[in-house]
């Protein structure tokens, strides 16, 4: 297995996605570096500080956004606005953010959002699997539960659950809000103010039975031993391995295969993608593979420009870019910048899609900048360009072999869409 052994990211990627300290789901994205700051105005009233930053929040964001009322209009979005800041002095704090939450989400475009930081959460992280919701990492204390079924949240079976989340969660698309809702389930914020919990304390039911977790703080995450670390690496599938490399291959020489997991459209400091390229093609100049596979389902965007160099050694090569040969794996986190790079397979290489519909659009809104909303220190991101890859208004990308992950697959260690492509199980 090729793996970097020089430089990993401090956090895994694996943490990311369960203890997100972004609102809302999956939003790892590079945040372009300006940053418009409201004024820091003189009075410590809360309400005063509420006001001035929502105010300052409903000019700037027409403002800033490419276009802001493609989706909802201007009407609705100042009416919505007014009643808000005309409601501050009745509302929480907590109320507050999360009607914020709950208009910006409504916006429809899901690099747009608020960016609530999580000073506490609880550790465990879900997956919505053909067969259901399920438990599929956390804190080890939860390793009873782990590949057990949700049934419920403090009373609520999973449907309603998922109708409370739904107006602070991005559906642009059904993919991102299956990806979106996963993350939800253990979001302090996403479920106070759904309402679905009304303290630190909070009632999972399992298939197998009950268990009331507590919140823990953002600084003891990093101490807690997950599930997947207690398990080993051998039970995960091999898509969920080598979780902290931004891009990692593995050449499986019984099968002939080259397996590529591409996470981030990032440079790793000191292992370039360029340098990543040149060595998985190495290996297959020296093995003509018979199958190449790029997987895309983890990878949450960047720059997009990273994969070019890789897309190039591809067109270089007749032997490997061949229908039956090249496959492309896609899901419901492929999003922003790696959609970009599925479709640059799609239309520029002779790529068979393998996976789920995108959570991203292959048109989208992207580019991330930042209002910085100082009197009540919370960030809203916008979208500042559009992307426009086809001619077509579709919702996402789709596969050209649609397939759905097992949970019975999952929790024995396979992966339903590599073995598929493998044994042309379509």
């Amino acid at each position: 297995m090729k793996t970097n052994k020089k430089k990993k990211i401090l956090i895994t990627v694996g943490l990311i996605t369960l203890f997100l300290l972004i609102i809302g789901g999956i939003f790892i994205n590079k945040v372009f570096n300006r940053v418009t700051n409201s004024p820091i105005i003189s009075s410590s009233d809360r309400n005063d500080k509420w006001t001035k930053d929502i105010e300052f929040l409903k000019y700037q964001l027409p403002k800033k956004h490419k276009n802001l009322f493609f989706y909802k209009s201007k009407e609705e979005f100042n009416e919505e606005m007014d009643s808000l800041l005309k409601n501050i002095s009745t509302y929480t704090d907590e109320e507050i953010k999360g009607e914020l939450v709950r208009l910006i989400v409504s916006i429809n475009d899901s690099h747009t959002r608020v960016g609530l930081v999580n000073n506490t959460i609880y550790p465990l992280k879900f997956f919505e699997f053909e067969e259901g919701i399920y438990l599929i990492d956390g804190s080890l204390e939860y390793k009873d539960y782990w590949g057990k079924k949700l049934i419920a949240i403090n009373g609520y079976e999973v449907e309603k659950v998922k109708e409370m989340l739904k107006p602070y969660i991005a559906k642009d698309n059904n993919a991102i809000f299956k990806d979106e809702f996963s993350a939800a389930l253990s979001n302090f914020n996403l479920l106070t103010f759904s309402g679905l919990a009304d303290s630190e304390e909070i009632t999972y039911t399992f298939a197998n039975g009950d268990i009331d977790i507590k919140t823990i703080s953002n600084e003891d995450v990093k101490d807690i031993l997950l599930i997947s670390d207690y398990n080993g690496i051998d039970t995960l599938p091999l898509s969920k391995q080598n979780k902290s490399d931004m891009y990692w291959f593995k050449y499986i020489e019984d099968k002939n295969i080259v397996y590529v997991k591409y996470n981030l459209c990032m440079n790793m400091d000191e292992y370039s993608f360029k340098d990543f390229t040149k060595e998985v093609f190495d290996v297959i100049d020296k093995n003509n593979p018979e199958k190449l596979i790029i997987d895309l389902r983890d990878n949450s965007g960047g720059n997009s420009m990273i994969f070019n160099s890789f897309l190039k050694a591809i067109k270089e090569r007749n032997d490997i870019n061949k229908e039956g040969k090249l496959y492309a794996i896609i899901g419901r986190s492929t999003f922003s910048s790696a959609i970009l790079n599925a479709m640059d397979l799609k239309n520029g290489t002779n790529t068979t899609l393998v996976g789920e519909a995108t959570g991203g659009k292959p048109n989208h809104f992207g580019e991330v900048k930042q209002i910085h909303l100082s009197n009540t220190n919370i960030d809203v991101y916008y979208s500042s360009n559009y992307f426009k890859t086809t001619s077509e208004e579709v919702d996402s990308i789709y596969p050209d072999k649609k397939l759905m992950l097992k949970a019975s697959s999952f929790f024995k260690g396979k992966d339903d869409f590599i073995e598929a492509i493998i044994n042309e199980g379509f």
